[in-house]
């Protein structure tokens, strides 16, 4: 009797649409207490996520109700429907970190297999954001790597060799004169000050990548268990110097990072240090006719990369209150399986973290780019970080950065002084209660 399938669009955010409400239902009935509820956000793989779960509904007798909400209101949607028992039974938790100490997941230890647990053993490394008390509460399914993206054609006619990109700090320098004086009417660096994740993707993977006890959001140091945000030196040092010299693209401290990849698909700048999602960015929303490809993220003078820094993303969890939790844990198991990330990493929109499904998708690839950012055995999750639980007095540390970068104050004090807001913000935490210092140590709790 369980034939239902549902799909269900909240307040869709895209392209000349506002909100859908819209329950598709194949027996003309409503939702009832027995199906499935799953929240996905509203994006790229959002339809084909909502049919795949669809079908295997069909194929396993299972009601499922998929609902996308707006991407940029979802987390404040999700903690208000958990905080009033009316949450999914099974959703993205992105923010897993503050939903877990809260209790609104479902330990998932007793739910994951050997198998699933190998395929995503690399993403739930300890200290972690889906693990709490040393309980795995969400599996993140996407890998966001981090590289160098670079235009050939412009280091090519500026002499340089396009298979060759720079690895250091210095060798980025050097590379930004050449192209200058090549005369090409590019710049040499994006670096959009306006964009709120710059400071997590543009410059953290630069710094952390040297050193395997780092992540990113300020700089934390999950050995020492401290800030140490001094750290930023050498990339505060190589961002001032490309803005000083005239070398970045013009308007750093307005430019958003859309602006910016624009300008990188039309030509106008020739390298930028980039995410995986911009391969579908640049070639398919901006459909660049830029022959460009990608390389690990240079690395501070003097200093060995031991890994390049991702992102470990689209996290699934299940709902601690879930009253159907033995069909939730089954629909968990298909989102994190390797039948589902294949066909979304075929696109190649989306990377997937398990290796069986990498594979496939690496090999559908029609961009020549999806290789480059492809995850590897280089490519490490970061750590988590307390910063987004702390109550910190005073400037943020992005804010803080950018300032450092744009203006002519000491960079060392600078740093110090951010380094020291971080610390006394998280010894606060620690020493109220707030948070255990444990859940960000690789020690067990």
């Amino acid at each position: 009797m369980r034939t239902r399938h549902f799909t269900r669009w909240a307040a869709v955010a895209g392209a000349g649409a506002s909100m859908v409400l819209l329950a598709a239902c194949s027996s003309g009935t409503t939702s009832s207490d027995q199906a499935v509820s799953v929240w996905i956000q509203n994006g790229a793989q959002s339809k084909a996520i909502q049919s795949f779960l669809e079908e295997w509904g069909k194929d396993n007798d299972t009601e499922i109700e998929v609902t996308v909400q707006a991407s940029d209101s979802y987390l404040d949607a999700l903690q208000l429907a958990l905080k009033t028992g009316k949450g999914p039974d099974v959703f993205d938790a992105s923010n897993a970190q503050v939903l877990a100490p809260a209790g609104f997941l479902k330990p998932l230890d007793d739910v994951l297999s050997g198998d699933d647990l190998a395929a995503y053993e690399s993403a739930l490394q300890k200290p972690s954001p889906y693990i709490y008390n040393d309980k795995i509460y969400a599996v993140p399914t996407t890998a966001d790597t981090t590289r160098l993206a670079y235009n050939k054609d412009l280091f090519a006619k500026a002499g340089l060799d396009p298979k060759k990109p720079p690895t250091t700090f210095s060798e980025v320098t050097s590379t930004c004169a050449a192209i200058e004086a090549s005369g090409q009417g590019a710049y040499c660096f994006g670096l959009p000050l306006k964009w709120v994740g710059w400071a997590s993707w543009m410059l953290d993977p630069a710094v952390t990548n040297s050193d395997a006890d780092l992540t990113g959001k300020g700089i934390f140091n999950v050995d020492a268990q401290e800030y140490q945000s001094e750290k930023y030196k050498p990339g505060v040092e190589l961002y001032r110097e490309l803005i000083a010299k005239k070398w970045a693209y013009p308007g750093a401290s307005s430019l958003e990072n859309d602006a910016m990849r624009a300008a990188f698909s039309n030509g106008k700048i020739a390298m930028f240090i980039s995410t995986s999602w911009d391969v579908g960015v640049l070639n398919e929303t901006n459909a660049t006719k830029v022959d460009w490809a990608a390389s690990a993220v240079p690395a501070p003078d003097k200093e060995k990369p031991v890994r390049q820094a991702m992102n470990a993303g689209t996290p699934y969890a299940i709902n601690a209150g879930s009253k159907n939790a033995a069909d939730a844990a089954e629909v968990l198991k298909t989102l994190i399986g390797s039948d589902l990330n294949a066909e979304l990493g075929k696109t190649g929109l989306t990377f997937p973290i398990r290796e069986d499904a990498a594979a496939t998708a690496k090999a559908a690839a029609t961009w020549p780019q999806y290789a480059d950012y492809a995850p590897s055995k280089s490519d490490e999750a970061w750590f988590v970080a307390p910063t987004a639980l702390l109550n910190v007095q005073g400037e943020n540390f992005r804010d803080s950065l950018a300032r450092l970068i744009l203006g002519t104050e000491n960079i060392d004090s600078g740093l110090k002084s951010v380094a020291k807001t971080y610390n006394n913000a998280f010894k606060d935490a620690v020493d109220a209660g707030q948070i255990d210092a444990k859940n960000f140590s690789r020690a067990k709790s």
